[in-house]
């Protein structure tokens, strides 16, 4: 039978609309010798308890050893890994799944043992933690061991500290205000943290644009970012206290916070979960920008008590508040859970089409 002209425009309309957003958890971590693979996992939302990922990134093409962190970049619709143990920034398909080789591999002698990277496509170029010291600029499709650099920031550690550059653990870009920020610690003070920001165009041994000190991000552990809420995430985890418990807060912060600021907002108390015994860590803290999700990862003292806690995040409420989700056990993370990061579920030029996803 043929249809009406105006039933074939609404049926076109429908099938080209786009999937509603929803967006996955994506998580890696550490594998215990050069020898052994760390897979990278993909959530759906709901999950929670012992679930298994829906999908993951495996196998000895991967080339990953240890994929402590990751950032999803839409435009290319990859993820751009940092490969700590492994020494390079890795990119696969966001979307892959099994034992997918990556795209791209970059891997200069420099760069070193990587933490954090910050691709930045409106200026098309990849920042990246070098080598536990510095911030290096690379161009963004960047691969090879002979990759040049854009431009770098010095270590600020030794005889010249103009940088603040000392130990730099965590790597974020705020668009709003063209800088790079770090989560850092002066030299011989590891409990004294503080956020260093960097113009992005900044080289060699240029000054910060600020800092953001205190008692307000005092012995942190991880950084994230909202661009949406233009929001600052510091993940604390304090000194143990007389029973031996030490107790976790994320404090937010406006992203032009500077000097002793105190935090808008902190998450923390009973209920967070966000309280380790003495001897326990978080690997860090991420953002999920497409369910408005913060993400803490816990290592345990074996795979099985590996955690990952997950909170809605409103602008504005905080407090004492239980996660919404806690994913646990090897299904995160056959070894040492690494820092969780938010891509879609699907890719974005997903549509409907006679009721079934296609791209």
């Amino acid at each position: 039978m043929r249809l009406p002209l105006f039933a074939v425009c609404l049926f076109s309309a429908a099938a080209y609309a786009p999937v509603p957003a929803r967006a996955d958890m994506m998580i890696g971590g550490f594998a215990t010798s050069a020898g052994q693979n760390h897979p990278l996992r993909h959530f759906h939302p709901g999950a929670v308890g012992s679930d298994a990922p829906v999908g993951e990134i495996d196998g000895s093409n991967t080339q990953l050893y240890q994929p402590m962190f990751g950032t999803y970049e839409p435009a290319e619709q990859v993820v751009y890994i940092s490969d700590f143990g492994g020494k390079a920034i890795r990119v696969y398909p966001a979307f892959a799944t099994g034992n997918v080789a990556p795209l791209r591999v970059l891997n200069p002698p420099l760069l070193g043992q990587t933490r954090a990277n910050a691709p930045i496509p409106a200026h098309g170029e990849l920042g990246v933690i070098a080598s536990n010291c510095c911030i290096y600029t690379y161009p963004l499709r960047a691969s090879g061991e002979n990759a040049a650099r854009i431009r770098g920031l010095n270590w600020g550690g030794g005889a010249d500290p103009t940088t603040r550059l000392n130990n730099p653990t965590a790597l974020i870009y705020i668009p709003a205000t063209d800088e790079y920020a770090v989560k850092d610690y002066p030299p011989a003070t590891p409990l004294a943290t503080h956020i260093v920001f960097h113009a992005r165009t900044a080289n060699g041994a240029a000054a910060p644009t600020r800092l953001l000190t205190g008692a307000g991000v005092a012995n942190a552990v991880g950084l994230a970012y909202d661009a949406g809420s233009r929001r600052l995430f510091v993940l604390r985890q304090m000194p143990p206290d007389g029973m031996g418990i030490r107790h976790g807060i994320i404090a937010i912060f406006a992203d032009t916070a500077s000097g002793d600021a105190q935090p808008l907002d902190t998450i923390e108390g009973s209920m967070t979960q966000l309280n380790l015994p003495d001897g326990r860590y978080f690997s860090g803290i991420g953002f999920d920008p497409y369910t408005s999700r913060l993400m803490v990862s816990n290592p345990g003292s074996n795979a099985a008590a590996n955690r990952v806690l997950l909170f809605d995040y409103t602008p504005g409420v905080g407090g004492n508040v239980a996660p919404v989700r806690v994913l646990q056990g090897s299904n995160v993370s056959p070894y040492t859970v690494g820092i969780p990061f938010g891509v879609p579920s699907a890719p974005p030029n997903v549509i409907f089409q006679n009721g079934f996803q296609s791209q």
